[in-house]
């Protein structure tokens, strides 16, 4: 029930910050909304949301220990990434990474490979920043900037936390729970396959 109220209280909180800021001569509420534009980006769209679910599933199949670090290495790669995204140029090498992503996570859930701590915090850091650089902005610097990556930061804090704690929740409490698990890292597989294949064949 907990673990219920977290998540209808989150998709309350994305609902009302969806909504257009007032405007406003206060000081006070000038710098914020790039913070929520961070926040709110890597959720609204797929070739984020998925993987990074993906992500969460696997951590909370690896056990307690390797979970508790993933929630400290994939939000600050992933901050990261988006501060390098506003002093870089955008390249399409890391949109191919992100849809590999959606391949090798969900085969590792699908398939409930045991990985090890480091190859595991491993592919979190490469998965963070590139999705971060995907999520970052050319358009932005300074104070504007961080306040986005912060946000970016945040989204994938959130994200993954859920993700993982659900994952442990229920392959630990339901005799069907690991295979429900794994049977959602086959429809990531299959959902990047699709994505994939749309994104790279939208150009011919």
């Amino acid at each position: 029930m907990r673990i219920l109220t977290v998540v209808y209280t989150l998709i309350a909180l994305a609902l009302l910050l969806s909504f257009p800021e007032p405007a406003s001569a206060h000081l006070v509420s000038t710098r914020f909304g790039e913070l929520y534009s961070g926040l709110i980006h890597p959720l609204t769209a797929l070739q984020h949301l998925v993987p990074w679910l993906g992500l969460g599933l696997l951590g909370g199949l690896l056990g307690n220990r390797t979970s508790r670090w993933v929630l400290l290495t994939f939000p600050l790669s992933a901050g990261a990434g988006a501060l390098l995204a506003g002093g870089l140029p955008a390249t399409a090498a890391i949109d191919h990474v992100n849809l590999f992503s959606f391949i090798v996570l969900g085969l590792l859930v699908a398939l409930s490979v045991r990985l090890n701590r480091p190859t595991f915090l491993g592919l979190t850091v490469i998965f963070g920043l590139s999705h971060g650089f995907a999520n970052g902005t050319p358009d932005l610097s300074g104070v504007p900037l961080l306040l986005y990556a912060v946000g970016v930061l945040l989204a994938a804090y959130v994200l993954i936390a859920i993700a993982t704690a659900v994952t442990q929740l229920v392959s630990q409490r339901a005799a069907w729970g690991t295979i429900a698990i794994r049977a959602a890292g086959s429809w990531i597989v299959a959902i990047g396959l699709v994505f994939g294949g749309y994104s790279l064949t939208a150009g011919v």
